[in-house]
This record gives C-alpha cells, structure tokens and sequence, in this order.
C-alpha cells in the first residue's frame, strides 16, 4: 500500500527539480550583444547623478554629474574603445572630482562585459574600472 503514496511524492520531487532549474537558468546572464541603445548608470552610489547612454551609430552622450558629454564609441563583440569626449564646462565643486574620475574610467575602457542589466567596463590590462547597472531596463 506504500506504492501509492510513494509514485506520487516522487513524481512532484522530479517536478519541483525541473523547475527549479528552469529558475537558475532564467537567472543567468546572458551577454548583451549590443549597447546600443542602452543606459547605464554607476551600481555604486555617486555624489551627483551620473550615467551614460549608447547612441546607434556610435555615438555616446552621458552626464557626468556636473556637465553633459558626448563622443564616439565602437564595439566589436567584448571590445569596447570610448573616444575623446567632448562636454558643457560648468563648474560644480562638489562633484568635479567624481565626474573627471567617471568620465577618465570610461575613456579608458577597452572590454566591456554586459548583460542585460549590468555593464563590467576594463582596462587594457584587464583590471575592473567600474560596475554599471542598466537604467532602461524596462
């Protein structure tokens, strides 16, 4: 008599499995072919609003806390090269530092990790320069 009570917690254990790895691979980051059209901000809090956009054609525009810039970028595949950026020239004494120090790590950047909702930026050497986590996600 213990069969029928058995076949069924088996078969809701071998269920609860299946699904339960279902739910570990949704969780898993997918690579993120393109940036293109997308919007990052720091995943660490900043002093000021900071955050970058990437533009189709090529084209990055961004805030850096105090000052808008814009400029150029390519990507091919994990190769991720951020050209000369350009910016407004207000002064903001309390965030200037922040936003040269963002606006340094992205221009140094050479591979770039993403996902679709978070952004690893390198250096040519390989080491980490920040974290950014997506804005337009939805």
């Amino acid at each position: 008599m213990a069969l029928p009570i058995i076949l069924p917690l088996a078969i809701g254990a071998v269920v609860l499995a299946g699904c339960v790895k279902v739910a570990s691979d949704m969780r898993k980051a997918r690579p993120l072919a393109s940036l293109a059209g997308s919007e990052w901000g720091p995943a660490e809090a900043t002093p000021a609003e900071q955050f970058v956009a990437f533009k189709s054609g090529g084209e990055i525009i961004g805030h850096g806390g105090c000052n808008q810039f814009f400029g150029q970028y390519t990507q091919e595949g994990e190769t991720l090269k951020i050209g000369a950026l350009a910016s407004t020239k207000k002064f903001c004494a309390d965030v200037m530092d922040a936003e040269t120090e963002f606006l340094r790590k992205l221009q140094d950047t050479r591979r770039a990790e993403a996902t679709h909702l978070k952004l690893n930026l390198y250096d040519a050497d390989g080491t980490q320069l920040m974290e950014l986590r997506r804005r337009d996600w939805d």
